[in-house]
């Protein structure tokens, strides 16, 4: 009856806490724009081998993802309730993965608690709210090493091997196909030294074959379908997106130092960061007779070392070593928390933040008086400082709890839950610091309606391109001031069209359009409009977005 219960709570917590407030942020740009346009132009294409952005070529990912979001929108609506939908499912199916790994080798309590670890951790949650590739990409790759360390165990049979194979080689297929060859990269890094350092190196030569052949009937059908397709596609997957993007130094996409991941690390570890050395010190003993710590322990350092040696970086391609660190994490607070009793580093983290808080909510209240150094809310988002407020207080209390708490389980699972009101939160606050510079697709669904439906061109400014896809449900948008991502695209031939060079180009095209009584819809920042009623006759009607505080956009009929 008690496990009952247990169930019960977990998926109402699931449901309360993850999966309810997805819809509550405008979808983000470019990101979200971007994932949610290709899947919907699937939709409205049919065709699911090869990913379009605004109609042309579009091979920066391969199409797990884009499949993902189309599958939910068929379901659910196109809305960014269904975009984000399959991304929250992802990491908790990585809890899931976590919890089942531990239960193999602690009790109940530990495997949950370090299923808990990982799901509340601000980083991973609210990433997992945002629709990218990178959860999946880490549910895969997790699904992948994890598997492959249990089927390298010598106390199973041969029948399970064989299943625990044949799981790794799909959830390798199903890597590859969201996000290509790191697929291999990261399991490989991992399993490899893990095998060599608990002496199990013959395995090497013994676990590849059954996943090798699994991962060719998952990935490879989609690969001889887009070579078919689109012969020029793995040129420019391998050469641009992996090689180039690695090996690329400054001129790489995302160019960041050697050092980039230590701060993005220790801030993706949250509350857990103060106590590392704690943490470290009670795992030491242990790693050396525990196969599953020397796994996870290779599964956190050599990942974050391949991902570190890489030109391009972006905060969230360190996803993939977390779940390994939550394990680590709860085996070590288990340890030095619960066995050896030692407090000091757990109270003094709750102290820090617990002051923190307060200190966030004076600057939010100092920001909005002064506007110093940049307006982050402004009068109109009295509601979010009051849901701001809210969170920090609830968050508070439940740091209160867990410090009072006198059963240690409790306490650590207290602080988890602690982080529950910031993970409901965050898909509600919503600067307006933001609202023009993240999020137009919410001014550009306002003027829809208004767009006539037949003999219309729209031009956009190259920035909001994505969300203007979205918002007036087009592909044949045209784009000046630079080609941005889908600068590939637009190389072909067919395509060169949707370009507009300069300035005489875009009053070229107004003036043909007039003589065939077409329309021009003009989507352009405010600081570019000038430019344009110098060039262009007055419009029919001009539409503008509140100028915000950073970035605003103009809507304007010809």
């Amino acid at each position: 009856m008690k496990k009952v219960w247990l169930y019960l709570l977990i998926a109402a917590v699931v449901l309360i806490v993850y999966i309810l407030p997805l819809g509550g942020r405008p979808l983000i740009t470019p990101d979200e724009a971007r994932y949610a346009e290709i899947p919907r132009e699937m939709l409205q294409s049919g065709d699911w081998v090869s990913p379009r952005l605004n109609g042309v070529r579009y091979f920066e990912k391969t199409p797990f993802s884009y499949w993902a979001f189309a599958v939910s929108f068929k379901i659910f609506g196109m809305n960014r309730f269904a975009l984000r939908l399959p991304c929250m499912l992802a990491m908790l199916g990585c809890a899931w993965i976590i919890y089942l790994l531990m239960s193999q080798y602690y009790d109940r309590r530990l495997s949950l608690f370090g299923a808990t670890v990982f799901a509340a951790l601000p980083f991973v949650a609210i990433l997992a709210s945002v629709a990218i590739t990178d959860m999946f990409l880490t549910f895969f790759v997790t699904g992948v090493t994890f598997t492959g360390f249990l089927a390298a165990q010598d106390n199973i049979s041969r029948k399970r091997r064989i299943v625990l194979l044949i799981l790794c080689g799909f959830f390798c297929g199903l890597a590859f196909l969201t996000k290509g060859f790191l697929a291999f990269a990261v399991p490989a890094v991992t399993l490899g030294p893990y095998l060599i350092w608990d002496k199990k190196w013959k395995m090497l030569f013994i676990l590849p074959w059954i996943p090798l052949v699994v991962l060719l009937l998952t990935a490879g059908p989609w690969c001889l379908a887009i070579h078919r397709q689109e012969p020029d596609f793995w040129r420019y997957f391998v050469y641009v997106e992996h090689i180039n993007r690695f090996f690329g130094g400054r001129k790489a996409q995302h160019a960041k130092n050697f050092f980039f991941f230590f701060p993005i690390f220790a801030a993706a570890i949250a509350v857990w960061v103060l106590m590392v050395p704690n943490l470290c010190r009670a795992l030491y003993r242990q790693v050396k007779e525990s196969p599953l710590l020397k796994f996870c322990t290779c599964g956190l350092i050599l990942p974050f070392l391949l991902f570190s040696c890489s030109s391009g970086k972006l905060a969230t391609y360190i996803l993939p070593c977390l779940p390994p660190t939550a394990i680590l994490i709860a085996v070590g607070a288990q340890k030095f928390f619960v066995e050896e009793r030692r407090s000091l580093a757990f109270h003094l983290s709750l102290l820090i933040f617990t002051i923190a808080f307060p200190v966030v909510i004076l600057l939010v209240l100092a920001n909005m008086v002064s506007g110093w150094p940049e307006p982050f809310f402004c009068r109109e988002d009295w509601p979010q400082i009051v849901l701001v407020a809210v969170v920090a207080l609830m968050t508070i209390i439940g740091f209160y709890l867990a410090w009072k708490a006198v059963d240690r389980y409790i306490k650590l699972f207290l602080l988890q839950v602690s982080m529950f009101p910031l993970l409901i939160g965050a898909n509600f606050i919503f600067p307006a610091m933001f609202r023009e510079w993240k999020a137009p697709i919410l001014f550009l669904e306002s003027v829809y309606p208004d767009i006539p439906e037949n003999n219309t061109v729209i031009v956009t400014n190259r920035r909001p391109f994505q969300d203007v896809c979205w918002a007036f449900k087009t592909n044949k948008m045209r784009m000046y001031a630079g080609r941005n991502e889908i600068e590939y695209g637009l190389s072909y031939p067919e395509e060169k069209y949707r370009f507009i060079p300069n300035f005489d180009a875009l009053e070229s095209l107004y003036w043909n359009l007039k003589k065939k009584k077409w329309n021009l819809v003009l989507v352009t920042p405010l600081e570019d409009y000038p430019f344009f009623e110098k060039r262009l006759p007055k419009p029919v009607w001009v539409k503008k977005s509140h100028p915000g505080l950073i970035d605003g956009y103009i809507v304007a009929l010809y």
